[in-house]
């Protein structure tokens, strides 16, 4: 009996103890990682159904206008209505340019622009093209586009020279096109708004061009 070892009752709850704690640790963690993971796919839920009850959609064609480009007849802007779809927040469509008919439009708005529209066709590719912004018939005192409101986004591959005679080249990097969009050429204007989805227009210029160009 008197060789016989054993342990105490302290000792006891001292092992126990540490079995709790450890339990309690690893329960915590699990824990956790668990409401962290639900909040992150709540979170993308949420992002999901904003999304898209705030999408942007084009209504109707497209109109190219021509004039001269350093004395040559090029497409010079392209116009395109856009309206929204759901029923969620209104869009920023809030524009990097205006034009004030001075005769040098369009001009900078010194306004912060969360919009971007890029232009691409086979031989160019602007990725921030110049764009203005109008409000048809909704009497808007802001540049956001609501469930009601029809806006008419016009791209300006060229800057209008002053004195408004004629258009000039640019330099592929400053917003306008470096090369003319002349007859029969594919080209793409993408809009990509702060808010929803992206959509990207394809279109073709006519073997012949008018001063207006409608392209269904």
């Amino acid at each position: 009996m008197r060789s016989q070892h054993g342990i105490t009752g302290l000792e006891t709850a001292i092992i126990l103890i540490a079995f709790v704690v450890v339990a309690s640790v690893f329960a915590f963690t699990v824990l956790s990682v668990g409401i962290f993971s639900s909040e992150e796919s709540k979170e993308t839920i949420h992002e999901g159904v904003d999304n898209a009850e705030n999408t942007i959609t084009p209504r109707g064609g497209l109109v190219a206008t021509m004039d001269s480009v350093d004395g040559q007849n090029a497409v010079v802007s392209i116009a395109f209505n856009v309206t929204k779809t759901g029923q969620g927040n209104a869009i920023d469509l809030t524009p990097p340019y205006t034009t004030d008919d001075t005769g040098t439009d369009p001009d900078a708005s010194g306004l912060e622009s969360r919009t971007i529209v890029s232009y691409t066709d086979s031989r160019q590719h602007v990725r921030d093209a110049v764009w203005t912004v109008d409000f048809l018939g909704s009497g808007t005192s802001d540049y956001l586009l609501d469930d009601n409101d029809t806006a008419e986004i016009t791209v300006w591959l060229h800057e209008l020279d002053t004195g408004g005679s004629t258009y000039s080249v640019g330099t592929g990097t400053d917003g306008y096109l470096a090369t003319r969009l002349t007859t029969s050429t594919d080209f793409s204007v993408t809009l990509d708004p702060d808010r929803g989805a992206s959509f990207e227009l394809e279109r073709s210029t006519p073997p012949l061009l008018a001063t207006v160009n409608f392209l269904p």
